[in-house]
């Protein structure tokens, strides 16, 4: 891993790999911090949401500023909040802003309605078969035969 810097970036590169990027900055005495680095640590300690350095000014997006505001307020919401975080990480925060704005929009700011708001918005539309497909139907009545099934397991262990 070394790290470049060019047109005020610096780049950590691991073979042809970008590790991170992070703008430069020539301020002496003054930290800045790239919040979405520091979300994977939250996993660990998720009170670190409420008064660490890198979320105190956080600028999010208006809808999830909106449900962390709710979730902080309650106990256990900076642990709801990391999750909802993490699930950006995984999809993307626009697909994650988009579910927290439906449900800002639904009044739905529980975490399993946004995730559910998630999978609906990841997952692919299943289409309805028409109504002329017909599902094949048994012709025989299954019966449990539990001497069939030893029968089938004896014959895979003399087939190998």
């Amino acid at each position: 891993m070394s790290p470049c810097a060019y047109a005020g970036r610096i780049v950590l590169v691991s073979g042809q790999d970008v590790i991170a990027e992070h703008r430069r900055r020539f301020t002496r005495n003054v930290s800045y911090f790239e919040p979405w680095h520091y979300v994977p640590l939250l996993d660990r300690k998720p009170g670190a949401l409420r008064n660490g350095a890198p979320f105190v000014d956080w600028q999010l997006p208006e809808a999830m500023h909106q449900i962390r505001e709710h979730y902080m307020a309650g106990k256990g919401g900076d642990r709801e909040f990391v999750d909802l975080l993490l699930l950006a990480q995984d999809h993307g925060i626009e697909v994650v802003e988009t579910a927290c704005e439906l449900a800002v929009e639904q009044n739905t700011l529980r975490l399993p309605a946004i995730t559910n708001l998630i999978n609906q918005l990841v997952e692919p539309i299943i289409t309805p078969l028409n109504e002329g497909y017909s599902y094949p139907q048994l012709t025989l009545r299954p019966e449990a035969d539990c001497k069939r099934y030893e029968t089938l397991c004896s014959a895979e262990e003399a087939a190998a």
